[in-house]
């Protein structure tokens, strides 16, 4: 157990056990070719048709999905490996449907969708292999990656010369204080935009004791994070010019143009590898490969005829839902984050953890992502999957507030963060907008998500039903060991320290 003196092994253990213990049930768009791919070996999703709006027969006549699949087929990994278990899961429930019927299809809840996908579940034997590969793509695929992204997001304040205690403190907060928690329990492609552009950043960001311009290396891997970011969601078209400029103006205002752009070239090269993926998948799919599935998808709802495809100007009314609405806005569902609205101008330039150029780089980041969401019509539908199109904002906003939160004093930011790692919980565990979730909490108390879902599913009146204070001790179990593994880990620390 000497890895645990390592306070980055100790992060990455505490935030993928919370997460898995955390995993929602919720089967979405990402899922279906992660299915197909992991059963079939094909992106088609035929065998689902019907089974989620986002879900359109092509003009070949086979079923695709209304999304770009990069993160549909990483998390195929381990659906094939798990493949044999879910199998047997799958034969158990269609074996149960031919003796008995087709049984307890009421899952009692206000979201229509929900509950029409259980009944089809239910009916074709895949309720229980659909709830186990939700339990895999979250314990195998977001939770262990986001608690890497942590560990890295640790690194990157240790290079600023941020002492352990304050830079871990740091870190578990923007796990369990901020919309992260919510996201990273279930299978979602805006956390992979997060990773590549925030990973994009911290290659191109030079820290003390590194040479400017930053490495070819650096800027290789540079531009393929920054092409990861196209190849999973079309704001990348955003992000990586922006990552572009981040790197070549500096660069040419220090040099010369001619210079600063053969120096790009490395990070264009990069980026060819996630951008050929995503032109060489829309093209098996659709037949050609630069039109995105968005064009060949049918409208199917009111937002899809405004303007092209569903984006039109930005709208003042769908800015304010963006940082305010209740079941998705920035600042609702992550309060902390407004306080990378404080300036930190009365601060010393060499005292900074987030420095004046990279903070300008923070505030463009801010406005680009949030007029594309803004304009972005379907940004309208974020109620019924809570906050979403903003989350690569996220650890950029906690770097830009974490000069402000060091010089509070410990106590004050036990305060704060206490409220606030309850307010992140409570929305990960309901998974509603946020008063209603709170409200769930007031009525229901301490819950989880995969088991909240079981209750609303199983018989009234059975042991599970019943059952309401296991989440509790669940819940309680994890937070002890978590506490025992830090607290471990720390005495082990010092003695190293003491014995030199």
């Amino acid at each position: 157990m000497q890895f645990l003196r390592s306070r980055r092994w100790r992060i990455f253990l505490i935030v993928w056990m919370v997460y898995s213990l955390h995993f929602a049930t919720n089967v979405v768009r990402e899922h279906y070719p992660a299915f197909s791919l992991a059963e079939h070996g094909t992106l088609r999703v035929d065998e689902y048709q019907g089974f989620h709006t986002d879900i359109f027969v092509h003009r070949d006549g086979h079923s695709h999905i209304n999304n770009q699949v990069l993160v549909s087929v990483l998390a195929a990994a381990p659906l094939l490996v798990f493949d044999p278990v879910l199998d047997a899961l799958e034969r158990h429930s269609k074996a149960e449907v031919a003796r008995h019927g087709v049984t307890n299809t009421e899952y009692r809840t206000s979201r229509k969708n929900a509950a029409r996908l259980y009944q089809m579940t239910r009916e074709r034997g895949l309720d229980l292999r659909f709830g186990a590969a939700t339990a895999i793509t979250t314990v195998f695929f977001m939770a262990p990656l986001t608690a890497l992204f942590m560990v890295f997001f640790y690194g990157q304040l240790r290079e600023r010369t941020v002492d352990p205690d304050p830079a871990a403190g740091l870190t578990l907060l923007l796990a369990f204080g901020t919309p992260l928690f919510f996201r990273s329990t279930g299978l979602n492609h805006n956390m992979f935009v997060m990773y590549g552009m925030f990973a994009a950043f911290a290659l191109l960001w030079v820290k003390p004791g590194m040479e400017f311009p930053v490495s070819r290396q650096r800027r290789l891997l540079a531009g393929f994070w920054g092409g990861v970011t196209l190849a999973t969601d079309y704001i990348g078209a955003l992000i990586l010019p922006l990552l572009y400029a981040y790197l070549v103006i500096p660069r040419a205002l220090q040099s010369s143009w001619k210079t600063s752009l053969r120096e790009s070239l490395d990070m264009v090269a990069g980026s060819l590898l996630p951008v050929a993926f995503l032109l060489y998948t829309q093209w098996s799919m659709f037949g050609d490969p630069f039109l995105p599935a968005q064009h060949w998808m049918p409208k199917a709802n009111e937002y899809a005829f405004r303007g092209a495809q569903g984006f039109t100007m930005p709208e003042w009314d769908l800015l304010l839902q963006n940082l305010f609405h209740p079941g998705f806005g920035l600042y609702v569902w992550g309060p902390v984050l407004a306080l990378a609205l404080v300036p930190a101008w009365w601060y010393r330039s060499d005292s900074l953890i987030l420095p004046r150029r990279e903070r300008r780089f923070v505030a463009v980041a801010f406005v680009l992502l949030l007029l594309f969401a803004s304009a972005n019509q379907y940004a309208r539908l974020q109620w019924n999957s809570g906050f979403r199109y903003l989350v690569p904002l996220v650890p950029f906003l906690l770097l830009a507030l974490s000069d402000h939160w060091i010089r509070l004093p410990r106590l004050a930011r036990a305060a704060i963060a206490v409220p606030l790692v309850l307010h992140s919980w409570v929305l990960a565990a309901f998974r509603e907008p946020v008063p209603v979730s709170w409200s769930l909490f007031g009525s229901e108390g301490v819950q989880l998500p995969w088991f909240r879902v079981l209750r609303l599913t199983a018989a009234p009146g059975s042991a599970l039903s019943n059952a309401g204070w296991l989440p509790g001790v669940m819940v309680l179990t994890t937070v002890i060991v978590a506490v025992a593994i830090w607290q471990y880990g720390a005495r082990l620390e010092r003695r190293r320290e003491v014995l030199g």
